[in-house]
């Protein structure tokens, strides 16, 4: 068959008029196609022969499909999923069911249009209700809502699909199909894949990722100031405070892709292993100080096995008297659980920030401890 094209989504309800006019089978027969092979595959397991059949045929008989028809079909089907009572056959019960193996419970109840602030009794009116209310703080994400979609496209279309799909998996389902039809084409399969699959992202990779949005596009100025890397800073920062694994896959997503703003965010960005590189021996004393010796204690044992070097730093720019008393101590001390070490030692760091930024203590520049190492090599 042969389409017409279609202006992009105006709104839900303009575009759910438009898909009601493609049968059905001809819309799940675009979402298998979208989709691919693996992402599908847990839809189709539960299609009935009957169903099958239809929906083989209308691949069968379709020639052509119009860019902004396969939008259409995708966001509407999104749309049902996540705000529809019946979307799926069975109702909501069944849809929970079907989709409960696949996703995690946030990503879920995001999908279905559940009201965290409610009870689970209320109405899906109720619900839609909440939800909306909940929504309109004026958040980053209820801010990249409100920017112009062909602009926020072009900025998504610059990242990987799997963070795309983070960043729509926040917003309005209206406002999100409107940036997707002004996204590239062969964009669409690979997003549209991880939105379905739910992908599971904690809150550390969400913070990363709203400062990432805010510095990188809502607040960027106009005129532009390249100048300005105090928020890069601040990313450096943030991203020092979240565990080590997680750290290390948000800057391995920035290699290659922001270079020139990694190396800003590399300055402020400092680790266990980096301190005795970039804090200077006086400062040790200072920083000790703000805790106390039972506090000072477990995090001395936190830091056994992983961080031998920095113990051994620390105890060794401390008064003689006290590293002495602190070894005979660290002898009969248990190491902590991996969570409490991770608390520990982010506590320290929060501590190390909020002293630097008051002008206690002084760090080293990453890239001048580099030149003093390998002068100190030579």
């Amino acid at each position: 068959m042969s389409t017409q094209t279609t202006p992009p989504a105006d709104s839900a309800a303009a575009r759910s008029s438009r898909v009601a006019a493609i049968p059905p089978s001809q819309r799940a027969a675009v979402i298998i196609a979208v989709l691919g092979e693996a992402a599908a595959k847990p839809i189709v397991e539960k299609l009935d022969d009957a169903a099958l059949a239809k929906v083989a045929e209308a691949l069968e008989n379709i020639s052509f499909f119009a860019r902004d028809q396969m939008v259409d079909i995708v966001m509407d089907f999104l749309f049902q999923l996540r705000r529809s009572t019946g979307s799926l056959r069975g109702g909501r019960d069944k849809a929970r069911e079907v989709l409960s193996g696949v996703l995690d419970a946030q990503r879920l109840s995001s999908i279905l249009g559940d009201d965290p602030f409610a009870d689970t009794d209320v109405s899906a009116s109720e619900e839609d209700t909440s939800w909306d209310q909940a929504r309109r703080a004026d958040t980053i994400w209820t801010r990249l809502e409100q920017r112009p979609p062909k602009a926020v496209a072009t900025y998504l279309g610059a990242l990987t699909p799997n963070i795309i799909a983070l960043i729509l998996k926040k917003l309005d389902v209206s406002a999100a199909s409107n940036i997707v039809s002004q996204m590239d084409s062969e964009k669409l399969g690979p997003v549209m894949a991880y939105m379905i699959q739910g992908q599971k992202a904690d809150a550390g990779i969400d913070q990363v990722l709203e400062r990432m949005v805010e510095m990188e596009f809502l607040n960027v100025s106009n005129d532009g100031d390249e100048e300005n890397t105090k928020h890069l800073a601040a990313l450096g920062e943030m991203l020092s405070l979240i565990p080590a694994n997680k750290r290390d896959s948000m800057v391995e997503f920035l290699k290659g892709k922001h270079d020139d703003k990694l190396k800003d965010i590399q300055k402020s960005l400092f680790t266990f292993e980096s301190l005795p590189s970039i804090l200077p021996s006086n400062a040790v004393p200072a920083i000790l100080r703000e805790f106390d010796a039972d506090a000072t204690l477990k995090l001395f044992a936190s830091l056994r096995g992983e961080y031998d070097a920095v113990l051994e730093f620390f105890l060794t720019n401390i008064s003689s008297r006290l590293a002495e008393q602190m070894r005979e101590d660290l002898e009969n001390a248990a190491k902590p659980a991996q969570a409490e070490c991770e608390e520990l030692q982010r506590d320290f760091l929060t501590t190390l920030m909020t002293m630097k930024r008051d002008g206690t203590i002084t760090l080293i520049a990453p890239a001048a401890a580099e030149d003093s190492a390998e002068a100190e090599a030579a």
